[in-house]
């Protein structure tokens, strides 16, 4: 038990730091995720600043072809002028604007040039924009013999047919506030590196003015992006500043660099930062997690082995102590005690013992009291099953009841019509006469009145207006026959859909129900009225039916009785629950009854 324990803590304990291994692992992924993916959007801010930059300008641009008057043909340079001037003022073209006809030779700049009368075809971003009509931003171009770094944001000049004539453009010096002012307003260490590039990789503006104008350590890289543009992030080597070690030698330090491309110009905004401090909260989460997991085995060591020496020898002697108990002396206490948790067990445990020989005798009296209640509720499944056999035998009892009624009805009267019938028949053959109109009446009376018996006699057994017209008109038929020929007045009201057809077993059980409780009105109620509810639902039917008669005590009609009272309401009950119905009756002698049925429709 000794090394199970310990086993068993030291297992535990590697079962939690294995769970918070797991959720460490997860947490610091997540947390080098969310690190990655907010340099990523950090980029993506930026490029979409510099994008609103570049199109408030190229606006300027725009309003230079809008203003409507730019006309190379007229030699009237004064509209032109202005409209340079107004494009000019608060924007970005802090080297100038200048207009190129269709063939790339500059018509006119402002702040007017000396040099201005020169052709820029050969520069690839005018001949873009003559070929497709649509804005350009160059990237860094050297102007030659002075080395300026400039860079061309052009847009179609275009006459009322659409076509170009020409080019509005402006000279952007990299070296511009605004374009700086994008990358300096955001927050930055000494470390970490925020750049416009081009596509040639070629620095625009960065947070580290020694930077400007250098090359990009991944310009390919960021070319690819910069043509799909598409924004990444990645791992990669600092080509360009290198660590020392140790030992003195140089070593290239590993960086995460995330980039997002402008959607104005083709250039992209990189964030290089060291991933020793992008990374340096994951790392500080290992350091952690690993110091506590030390910690952790350490201490569940120590915990073993107390808890051992603790708890083993002490549930050694309480073992001793109960398999006496278990051996069947009651009669030995368990001389243990103490505030621990041995102590309390070892305490529960005499009690234990004491209400254990307590409950011996009681358990014998239950025994005996088990045995009286089984012997009583034997003895009423037997009346249970006698009231079964005797409902059942008074069931039998009326199907027979009714068998002769019919038998006797067709002897003591169809038969005899019949007879009487085939003697007159009889007699014309016998005699050879023809029957006189008399005699001829009196047969088809005969034949009538025998008819009419067997009418009524199948009507009694199952009326076919039941199965002809439906449920509804049977009740209607009911009421005429029972109540109306006696002088009860009757009234019958439909609710939901009329003449909707059930499951003839439904419709079958709902007309039985009904007639039992009319022809049980019409011989014992002595109402004058009688009314009749039926509510068609799409779920259910349910019937009330309500007289003013003398009413009953519904506990004693329930009950059964030798002489058969109580039969029809026990056979009324046992229709509705053989369909999963509820049957409610309300009476009270002098005060009249109601009676309701509630029957599901399935199908």
């Amino acid at each position: 038990m000794y090394k199970r324990i310990i086993i068993s803590v030291i297992l535990s304990i590697l079962v939690i730091i294995v769970s918070l291994g797991i959720a460490s692992y997860i947490t610091v992924n997540d947390t080098i995720s969310r690190s990655l993916k907010r340099r990523v959007e950090l980029a993506n801010t930026i490029a979409r600043h510099a994008d609103s930059v570049l199109e408030n300008n190229f606006n300027r641009l725009y309003d230079i072809s809008l203003s409507g008057g730019i006309d190379f043909k007229d030699k009237n340079w004064g509209p032109e002028k202005k409209a340079l001037e107004i494009a000019y003022q608060y924007s970005i073209f802090s080297d100038g604007i200048f207009l190129l006809d269709r063939h790339g030779n500059m018509v006119l700049t402002y702040p007017p040039r000396l040099d201005h009368s020169v052709n820029l075809l050969s520069l690839p971003p005018v001949s873009r924009v003559i070929a497709s009509g649509k804005p350009v931003v160059s990237d860094i171009y050297t102007v030659e013999p002075s080395r300026k770094k400039v860079i061309y944001a052009m847009v179609p000049l275009k006459d009322k047919d659409g076509e170009v004539v020409g080019i509005a453009g402006g000279e952007i010096n990299p070296t511009n506030y605004m374009l700086n002012q994008v990358i300096r307003s955001v927050p930055s260490d000494e470390n970490t590196f925020m750049e416009i590039v081009d596509s040639h990789g070629v620095i625009i503006a960065s947070n580290n003015p020694n930077r400007v104008f250098t090359g990009s350590d991944h310009d390919r890289f960021l070319a690819h992006l910069i043509e799909k543009k598409e924004s990444a992030v990645r791992r990669c080597h600092r080509c360009h500043v290198n660590e020392k070690t140790r030992n003195g030698q140089e070593e290239r330090s590993t960086d995460v660099l995330a980039f997002s491309p402008l959607e104005m110009a083709p250039w992209g905004v990189s964030i290089l930062q060291p991933e020793k401090d992008v990374f340096a909260p994951a790392s500080e989460l290992k350091k952690t997690f690993l110091f506590f997991s030390m910690v952790s085995v350490s201490v569940a060591l120590l915990m073993a082995v107390g808890m051992s020496r603790s708890i083993v020898k002490p549930v050694h002697e309480l073992i001793d102590a109960t398999r006496s108990i278990a051996s069947g002396d009651m009669s030995k206490s368990i001389g243990f005690g103490g505030v621990d948790e041995i102590g309390r067990l070892s305490s529960s445990f005499e009690v234990m013992r004491v209400k254990l020989a307590d409950s011996l005798e009681t358990l014998q009296q239950y025994n005996v009291e088990l045995e009286n209640r089984v012997s009583e509720r034997t003895k009423e499944i037997i009346l249970s099953r006698k009231k079964v056999e005797n409902l059942l035998r008074k069931v039998i009892t009326a199907q027979e009841e009714e068998r002769k009624r019919v038998a006797r009805g067709l002897h003591d009267e169809t038969m005899q019509a019949l007879s009487a019938m085939l003697m007159k028949i009889e007699m014309c053959r016998l005699y050879r006469e023809t029957p006189s109109a008399e005699k001829i009446e009196e047969m088809r009376t005969i034949a009538l009145k025998t008819l009419q018996d067997l009418r009524i006699l199948i009507q009694n057994l199952r009326p076919s207006i039941l199965d002809d017209i439906g449920l509804e008109a049977a009740i209607q038929w009911l009421l005429d026959k029972h109540l109306g020929e006696k002088g009860i007045n009757c009234f019958l009201k439909i609710l939901g859909e009329k003449g909707k057809r059930f499951n003839p077993y439904i419709e079958i059980t709902l007309f039985r129900i009904i007639q039992e409780v009319i022809v049980n009105i019409a011989r014992h109620a002595e109402a004058e009225n009688v009314f009749v509810i039926l509510h068609i639902g799409e779920k259910n039917v349910s019937v009330d039916i309500e007289d003013d008669g003398r009413g009953f005590d519904v506990p004693s009609a329930l009950k059964q009785t030798e002489d058969g009272r109580g039969l029809g309401l026990l056979g009324m009950r046992e229709r509705v629950n053989n369909l999963d119905g509820r049957l409610e009756i309300c009476s009270s002698p002098g005060h009249g009854a109601r009676i309701t049925v509630h029957i599901p429709i399935y199908s």
